[in-house]
């Protein structure tokens, strides 16, 4: 586990291409942890936002391999881990965000429903965009949870909710 570690460190602190590095070097040394894929999908989709890219400094050879690799890595953290919830969510979510692919609310219940959501309250930041007050309390937790592990892909879902 210690690149994972290394890459958790480097993500907090910004530091996205050497975090990217450790991330990878943790999956491809069988280090297996489901939130070294999340991480590293989450990076490398969010290596395609303009802002982001440029404000840290992504390298160019970065970007390129994250638009080609986010969806790979979520697939092989499916592959390792079928019935994880949050990583079944971020698959639907990159499409619907990248591609414009549907995904409801309803949608979102259906992997919550199918997956049980007792590993990851991930999804209810999606769910929160529909009904703020049905999803409040999910919101609370999701935002302390996204504080204990400040990584980009936490503060995104922070900065979704608001």
């Amino acid at each position: 586990m210690k690149n994972y570690f290394l890459a958790l460190d480097k993500d907090i602190n910004k530091q996205y291409n050497d975090a990217v590095f450790y991330y990878q070097k943790s999956i491809d040394e069988k280090e297996l942890n489901i939130e070294a894929y999340l991480n590293l999908s989450f990076l490398y989709w969010n290596f395609q936002d303009f802002g982001f890219f440029t404000y840290y400094n992504i390298s160019e050879e970065l970007r390129e391999i994250g638009c080609l690799k986010y969806t790979e890595i979520i697939e092989e953290g499916i592959q390792q881990y079928p019935n994880n919830l949050e990583l079944n969510f971020w698959k639907r979510y990159f499409q619907h965000i990248i591609y414009g692919e549907e995904f409801s609310a309803q949608d979102c219940m259906k992997l919550i429903e199918e997956y049980g959501d007792t590993n990851s309250k991930v999804p209810y930041f999606f769910l929160y965009l529909f009904d703020k007050g049905r999803y409040k309390e999910e919101k609370v937790k999701l935002i302390e949870e996204c504080n204990k592990e400040p990584t980009a892909k936490n503060l995104y879902i922070k900065s979704v909710l608001g």
